[in-house]
């Protein structure tokens, strides 16, 4: 079974509408690549005061999020969390 990334991204932002509506998703993408953890993603996004988030576990099975990093001030330290939680193995 393939990953859609535009349902994955509307199942995010519908998350995001009710649980966290003062931030904007950025972007998503892939906790890792093992295929066992296809079902897991990592999310940015930019609060209405201008600072940035990163929660580095979005679990598309149960739809939830968690581990978030708050108060970044730039998509450039979103990256550097996305890089520092991106499971290599």
């Amino acid at each position: 079974m393939g990953i859609d990334l535009n349902e994955i991204r509307k199942h995010v932002e519908l998350y995001f509408k009710e649980h966290l509506p003062k931030y904007t998703v950025l972007e998503i993408r892939q906790k890792s690549y093992h295929p066992a953890d296809n079902y897991l993603w990592m999310v940015s996004a930019k609060k209405e005061d201008g600072t940035y988030a990163v929660w580095t576990a979005w679990n598309e099975s149960s739809q939830s999020l968690n581990f978030g990093h708050y108060n970044l001030k730039s998509i450039e330290d979103c990256e550097k969390v996305f890089e520092e939680f991106y499971f290599k193995g």
